[in-house]
């Protein structure tokens, strides 16, 4: 018989792993296409446990990526937290939808967060607005499906519920 584990420390560790997955160095003709680490593993979190990890939780990740990619304070709290409230309005449905499905509704969930950075960067004068920035959504996107059955497994391993 399993025994129910509260085993959230895994939640943390995964956030971790995908802020230095963030910060690694790439070639720059490589870094334009850098998947969205962070609000792909706080979507994922969101999406399996809605009770314990919400709006608060994406605010508080986005004030940390905030400070840790050195933006303008809010940037990435504001484009976390609409985030969070599309994955928390659809979780429902995001669960039952095949992978391939999911995969399409991480693309504009992640898109959303983009165009949030993005519009906040511009007008402070920190970026120029191209529809370049939009292609960590793609490849979030296309990374969703492996990145979810990696992140189920560990689930179920650690049974965090």
């Amino acid at each position: 018989m399993r025994h129910s584990s509260h085993a959230h420390w895994l939640v943390w560790l995964t956030l971790l792993m995908a802020a230095v997955l963030s910060l690694l160095p790439l070639p720059a003709w490589l870094s334009y296409a850098r998947p969205s680490w962070i609000p792909l593993v706080t979507i994922f979190w969101i999406l399996v446990l809605p009770q314990y990890y919400g709006l608060f939780f994406a605010w508080v990740l986005g004030i940390v990526m905030d400070i840790l990619y050195g933006t303008v304070f809010g940037q990435h709290a504001m484009a976390m937290l609409f985030m969070a409230l599309a994955v928390n309005q659809l979780h429902r449905r995001l669960r039952m939808y095949p992978w391939w499905q999911q995969s399409f509704m991480v693309l504009f969930i992640t898109g959303l967060y983009e165009l949030t950075v993005i519009w906040v960067g511009s007008a402070t004068g920190r970026l120029s607005p191209s529809l370049l920035y939009l292609l960590p959504a793609v490849t979030s996107a296309l990374l969703w499906p492996w990145l979810a059955a990696v992140m189920h497994s560990f689930r179920r391993r650690f049974i965090v519920i």
